[in-house]
């Protein structure tokens, strides 16, 4: 692991600033003290963002939850210098571009004191429609949704939203952040590695959940890497219910096992260092319930949406010179760092959780890179549109040293290089090798990489989901 070791929270304070690109994405998250500890600011990390246009983050490679990095700066491992290996597979994960948030304020997201921050969506045009085969002469109109609000809908609350978005919904800035994303993938696996074909094949395979924002993002990266294709693609989905990414089947060890994550030691004295932020934000906020006092996670949601297309942290609805500073977001942010780490990596249930969360997804992945290594793939890149709940598990099946919340377009890419004969992987996080308790996956035996997932695929999935 680069940068500072875990729990080291004297000597590294003043030289956050100097961090490498790489160091942003591995916070000594391993202790709670590191949440309170406002000097650490967001070690590194970027939260901000304007309402359009992709973002690239500065220095290029930093940990940057509006836009996590794209590929772009490409650097071939030593061992495929001078034309000795060959790229012959990508599978491509990736989290959906930047949006509005899931959870809204209990009390409303506008006060008559704050209309300019009304969330706008008019930028965009999530499409609607079915149609037959392309080979049929009737073809629909490209209907879109245009969300709006009626003044004499007696089911609306008394605090309005005032918003043309739906929640979430995908930005104008995520739409623009995917196309860049697509284009940044076309120059390094097509251009450079020439993985990618010119036009869609037979050998290429795109899946997403059932979510409209993952379906958004599809749409928006596969034209930045196909910018002159005038076809339909294919974007395969599994029936919700048995979705084996963003928890789509239901499983019941997936519940008791977080009920013993929280009832441990470490997560007790997390929320007894985080009481005095959460008390001052449900008094701000009116959010003193336990959906937004248990976890960081709503407030995180909310002031990263906020943050990440241009809009202020929000202000006490009866008074609107009581606002969230930058500084509670950090501690907020730092918080809910702290929890994706703890989940995935750090508590003792760790391997269970995530066998019951994506154990099922996991082996789909082993499955894939085990054709690669016999040599049986019929496929030689697959891109999948997800979400943070299944790029995080996989990081921590990777054994990845420290898990900061996967941001916006967080990415993971296996790659299966040939030499001379041999199979051998790289695993890139957002750009980066990523770095595990198994050193850095910056190339290894094809068959190492499948024996350091398979542990985390349930031999029995409906014993150990009950």
């Amino acid at each position: 692991m680069r940068g500072p070791t875990s729990g080291a929270l004297f000597g590294y304070i003043g030289s956050v600033m100097a961090l490498s690109p790489l160091d942003t994405f591995y916070p000594p998250l391993n202790e709670t003290s590191y949440i309170a500890n406002t000097s650490v600011g967001t070690y590194g990390g970027l939260y901000q963002a304007g309402t359009h246009g992709p973002t690239g983050g500065k220095p290029y490679g930093s940990y940057d939850y509006c836009s996590m990095p794209h590929p772009r700066e490409y650097q071939l491992p030593d061992q495929a210098a001078h034309g000795k290996a060959k790229l012959t597979k990508l599978i491509y994960l990736q989290r959906h571009q930047r949006r509005t948030p899931y959870n809204i304020l209990p009390g409303g997201e506008l006060t008559i004191y704050r209309q300019d921050q009304a969330y706008e969506c008019d930028g965009v045009r999530p499409y609607l429609y079915g149609g037959p085969n392309s080979d049929h002469g009737m073809q629909p109109v490209p209907v879109y949704a245009q969300t709006y609000e009626d003044p004499n809908d007696p089911f609306k609350t008394g605090v309005s939203v005032n918003s043309t978005c739906q929640y979430p919904q995908i930005t104008i800035g995520g739409v623009e952040d995917g196309y860049q994303h697509g284009k940044d993938l076309r120059n390094v696996y097509q251009k450079m590695l020439g993985l990618i074909p010119e036009r869609p094949n037979q050998r290429v395979w795109f899946r997403s959940s059932e979510s409209p924002l993952t379906q958004a993002s599809a749409g928006a990266v596969l034209r930045g890497i196909w910018p002159d294709y005038q076809g339909a693609l294919p974007l395969h989905q599994m029936v919700s219910s048995v979705d084996t990414v963003n928890a789509g089947y239901s499983c019941n060890a997936i519940s008791s096992t977080l009920n013993e994550i929280k009832s441990t030691a470490q997560w007790t004295e997390h929320m007894k260092v985080t009481e005095e932020l959460r008390s001052r934000l449900a008094l701000m906020l009116g959010a003193g319930t336990s959906s937004w006092q248990t976890t960081f996670d709503h407030f995180c949601d909310n002031f990263q949406a906020r943050l990440c297309n241009g809009y202020r942290l929000p202000c006490n609805i009866s008074n609107s010179s009581d606002c969230v500073t930058m500084e509670m977001a950090e501690e907020a942010f730092r918080a809910g760092d702290w929890e994706w780490n703890y989940y995935w990596r750090a508590n003792e249930y760790a391997t269970k959780y995530i066998q019951a969360v994506e154990g099922l997804f996991i082996g789909e992945i082993v499955s894939d890179l085990k054709a690669a290594l016999d040599g049986t793939s019929s496929i030689d890149y697959s891109h999948i549109f997800i979400h943070d709940g299944d790029i995080g598990p996989m990081l921590g099946a990777l054994g990845i040293n420290a898990l900061r919340w996967p941001g916006m377009a967080s990415n993971i890419a296996f790659e299966v290089w040939e030499k001379e004969g041999s199979k051998f992987a790289r695993v890139l996080y957002s750009g980066h090798p990523v770095q595990t308790i198994h050193g850095s996956l910056d190339w290894l035996p094809l068959s190492q990489l499948i024996n350091i997932l398979s542990p985390y695929v349930p031999e029995d999935i409906a014993a150990l989901c009950g």
